[in-house]
């Protein structure tokens, strides 16, 4: 967990054939000591608000992994109007992304499936990732008991209940989700309790 906004970060290995880093966050060095005999693969953002990017520079030139990103965001890593940085002390301009999706992408790295599930709302590009079936990388989008706030440039709050009811809450309810902010939850417990449409916005 990163920076003054709690950004959780995630690094997913195996330790031998595949690592991935997931929305690396604020000063992100123990992350960094953590993979640095690891090859680390891909490193990808749920979406491209600054507590989530700002580590990604330093990430990237220390791992060389490939920055996948939704398209439709791939600019605001240039931008700190738009990745929202212009409104704190550091404003954060990153690199072109690597591999750019669409949605629904498949990516194969070592043993690990990962699909791409594009689901806009707390930001036009919000894409959540879900790994082997099992394990669902949300974002800002799904969190434990909340959702991610739409008051916000870009933010459309119909989008981010349609994107949750069509695209996450027909998953299987045991897959486990690894929230941007906040604790642990499942698909399950949410779809029971984080009520639509009457979702309270973690700000």
């Amino acid at each position: 967990t990163l920076g003054s906004l709690h950004t959780n970060s995630y690094v997913v290995t195996d330790d031998e054939t595949f690592s991935i880093i997931i929305d690396p966050g604020e000063n992100p060095f123990e992350m960094m000591d953590y993979v640095r005999k690891r090859k680390v693969d891909y490193i990808l953002l749920t979406h491209c608000h600054f507590d989530h990017i700002a580590g990604l520079t330093m990430v990237k030139d220390y791992t060389d992994a490939s920055v996948v990103v939704h398209q439709s965001e791939a600019e605001w890593l240039l931008d700190p109007s738009l990745n929202r940085s212009i409104e704190t002390i550091s404003p954060i301009v990153s690199e072109w992304p690597d591999i750019m999706l669409q949605g629904d992408e498949l990516i194969q790295c070592g043993a690990l499936t990962i699909k791409a599930i594009h689901t806009p709302g707390h930001s036009p590009g919000s894409t959540c990732f879900l790994l082997n079936g099992k394990y669902l990388f949300t974002g800002d989008t799904l969190l434990s008991g909340v959702v991610g706030p739409t008051n916000i440039p870009f933010g459309d709050r119909d989008r981010l209940k349609d994107s949750i009811r069509s695209k996450l809450f027909c998953l299987p309810g045991e897959i486990s989700i690894y929230p941007g902010h906040g604790g642990n939850t499942t698909i399950e417990f949410e779809r029971s309790n984080n009520l639509l449409p009457n979702m309270k916005n973690f700000h």
